[in-house]
C-alpha cells in the first residue's frame, strides 16, 4: 500500500464534487481541508421545502451534468439520503459519510432518516450503488439502542438496508487542536454546558439532545450552573430554573470561552454520530458526561461518565460525582480529556478519506465489517 504522502500527490490533481443538505460547520471543515489538496466544486442540495424535491433534484442534475463536463468522476456526500440517489444512478463515483440521522430510526421523537419510507428508499439504493461508505464512527454501521424507548432497539444503516455489500471505512471527524486551547482557564465551580445547535422547544432536536433532562437536572441540583447553546427561539422556553441559562447561535471563538468557563460537558443525547461539540468541549477541557450511544462511550473511555439510562436521577449522580472529586482529580481528567481528542485532526481525516478512495478503486464491491475496528 502507498504511504501517505504518494496517496497525497495522487489526488493533488483530482477534481472532486462535494454535496450536502446544509452547510454544517463540520461540512465546511471538509471541504476547507479537501481543497487544500485539489479542486473541490460544491452544491447544497436543500432548497429548505419537501414541496421542491423535484426542483432540487433538477438542480442537482444540472450541477452533476455540468461536473461531468469538468472532469469530475468522484462525488462526496455528507449525509446519505435524496441527494445521493443521482450521484450513484449518474455511474459517479459516490463516497457517501455517514454522520448520525442517516442511520437510525426514532419514530417517537420524529428523528431520523429511515423512519421515513421514501427517504429509506433513497437511502438505500444509493447505499447498494456507492462506491464506499464513510460513517464517522464504525457503530453506525450497527449498534443496539438502549439508552431510550423513542426507537427500535437495532439501529444502523446495516440493519436498515440487508444484505448490505457496499465497502465501508470508518472516518472520524477531525479537530483543531490550536483552535480550542482553554484548558488552563479559570472555570466557574459546579457548572455545566450543553451545545445544541438548532434546537427549538420540543421539537426533535430537543429530545435528541436530552434538553428535557439537562432542565430536570437543573431544577434538581439549584447550586449548580447550566449553560444552553445554540438554541432557536429562546423565548419559547418558559418557566425554566434561575441557574439555567439559555443562549443562541455563538460564533466558534465565544464558544471556546465558554468551554473553558465550564466544567462539565453535557450529552445526553438520544443519538448521536461523532458530535463534534463534545470534543471541542473536551479539548478545552471539559469533564464529559454522555449518553450510552454509538461513538460517545469510546470517546469517553474512563475520562468521563457514561449514563446507560435516560433517566434525570442518573443524570444528577453523574454531575455530582464529578464536582465531589478532589481538584487535582479533577485537573487530571481535564488534561486527559484534551489528550484523548488531540490525535484527531483535520490533516488525519483528509488523509484517511482520500486513502479510503484510493484502495476503493482496487476493492469496488468488496464488503468490509465494520464492528470491533478501533477509531483510531
Amino acid at each position: 500500500m502507498r504511504d501517505h504522502s504518494e496517496l497525497t500527490r495522487s489526488w493533488t490533481v483530482q477534481k472532486l464534487a462535494y454535496i450536502y443538505p446544509n452547510r454544517f460547520y463540520f461540512v465546511v471543515k471538509d471541504i476547507d481541508a479537501l481543497s487544500v489538496r485539489g479542486r473541490v466544486i460544491e452544491h447544497r442540495f436543500n432548497s429548505g421545502s419537501a414541496w421542491l424535491l423535484p426542483v432540487d433534484l433538477l438542480r442537482q442534475l444540472i450541477f452533476l451534468l455540468k461536473a461531468r463536463n469538468q472532469g469530475v468522476q468522484h462525488v462526496v456526500t455528507h449525509f446519505a439520503g435524496y441527494h445521493t440517489v443521482l450521484p450513484t444512478l449518474l455511474g459517479f463515483r459516490t463516497y457517501i459519510i455517514v454522520a448520525g440521522s442517516d442511520a437510525c430510526s426514532f419514530p417517537k421523537i420524529n428523528y431520523g432518516s429511515f423512519r421515513k419510507p421514501w427517504m429509506r428508499w433513497a437511502m438505500a439504493f444509493s447505499f447498494r450503488r456507492a462506491a464506499c461508505i464513510l460513517p464517522v464512527d464504525p457503530s453506525l454501521e450497527c449498534f443496539e439502542n438502549t439508552f431510550s424507548d423513542f426507537g427500535p432497539k437495532q439501529q444502523g444503516y446495516a440493519h436498515f438496508v440487508q444484505d448490505l455489500k457496499t465497502r465501508s471505512t470508518a472516518v472520524p471527524y477531525g479537530f483543531d487542536h490550536g483552535q480550542w486551547t482553554t484548558l488552563e482557564s479559570e472555570r466557574t465551580q459546579r457548572s455545566c454546558i450543553c451545545v445544541a445547535f438548532g434546537a427549538a422547544y420540543e421539537d426533535p432536536v430537543y429530545f435528541r439532545k436530552g434538553i428535557d433532562l439537562i432542565i430536570a437536572a437543573a431544577q434538581q441540583l439549584p447550586t449548580y450552573q447550566f449553560t444552553l447553546i445554540g438554541l432557536v427561539n429562546v423565548e419559547a422556553f418558559t418557566g425554566l430554573p434561575s441557574n439555567l441559562r439559555l443562549l443562541g447561535r455563538v460564533e466558534p471563538r465565544e464558544l471556546n470561552k465558554l468551554f473553558g468557563a465550564n466544567s462539565i460537558v453535557l450529552q445526553p443525547s438520544v443519538m448521536e454520530g461523532f458530535p463534534n461539540a463534545l470534543c471541542e468541549a473536551m479539548l478545552c477541557g471539559c469533564i464529559p458526561v454522555v449518553s450510552n450511544i454509538t461513538s460517545m462511550p469510546s470517546i469517553v473511555e474512563e475520562i468521563g461518565i457514561v449514563i446507560k439510562e435516560r433517566d434525570v436521577a442518573v443524570l444528577v449522580d453523574a454531575i455530582t460525582s464529578i464536582e465531589n472529586l478532589s481538584p487535582e482529580k479533577r485537573s487530571a481528567l481535564r488534561r486527559a480529556a484534551r489528550e484523548r481528542i488531540v490525535p484527531f485532526t483535520m490533516e488525519r481525516r483528509t488523509d484517511r478519506l482520500m486513502r479510503a478512495m484510493d484502495e476503493t478503486r482496487t476493492s469496488l464491491g468488496q464488503g468490509e465489517c465494520l464492528q470491533n475496528v478501533p477509531i483510531l
